[in-house]
């Protein structure tokens, strides 16, 4: 006959295999924890370089080109605005106020210099997307499909109105100078608005700068 094992030391190896079954369980659940939690980390890191190559592309490239052209013409616009406005306070202060004209010379110095000095407080549209897009190439892209559609709107508009005023200058002649004021001016109208039919704006160009570079790949 086999030796009786005493009923306490059977109890006692059954909790100790228990236990040691829970610890074995417990590392188990440990290791997968970690190994989803590398996964894990592992596809952030992916994500942060795809976003981080995803940033720079034409879009944005196109649009600061189109955002420093635009800010170089608002300072020029600006200053000369301003240059004049003052050269014309300026002189009428020192010619034409004896003769009580000075003072109508320096307001009209200021009504010239208002816009400019307004011009150079405000940045362009193109200058605020690029600062609102933050280095997004998404952003950028959806900032020049808007301006090209607003810069297409305008210039439509621009040509229609120039149909419309050339077309009133025939329709209603006036000679104020020459016997043919009505003619030069219906003429220039239309030449105004053969330009802004036919020619692009200049943000409708960059974003056909931008297509073009899409679909070649670039």
């Amino acid at each position: 006959m086999g030796r009786l094992v005493p009923p306490r030391l059977v109890a006692r190896n059954e909790v100790t295999a228990c236990v040691h079954g829970e610890r074995a369980q417990e590392m188990q659940e440990r290791g997968e924890a970690m190994t989803r939690r590398g996964w894990l980390v592992l596809g952030l890191s992916g994500a942060l370089v795809m976003s981080s190559c995803a940033v720079a592309g034409p879009a944005l490239d196109i649009l600061e080109d189109l955002a420093r052209s635009a800010r170089s013409e608002r300072l020029i616009s600006g200053y000369t605005l301003v240059g004049v406005g003052a050269a014309i306070a300026v002189v009428s202060a020192a010619v034409l106020m004896d003769s009580g004209m000075g003072v109508y010379g320096i307001v009209a110095g200021g009504l010239v210099a208002v816009p400019g000095l307004v011009t150079l407080a405000f940045p362009s549209r193109a200058e605020r997307e690029l600062s609102s897009a933050g280095g997004s190439e998404t952003a950028a892209a959806l900032a020049l499909e808007q301006m090209a559609a607003e810069g297409r709107f305008e210039r439509i508009l621009s040509g229609v109105f120039n149909v419309a005023a050339g077309t009133a200058s025939l329709l209603f002649p006036y000679r104020y100078f020459t016997p043919y004021d009505y003619l030069y001016s219906a003429i220039s109208s239309f030449g105004l608005a053969a330009y802004d039919f036919l020619f692009l704006s200049r943000e409708e160009r960059a974003y056909r700068q931008y297509e073009t570079l899409l679909d070649g790949g670039v």
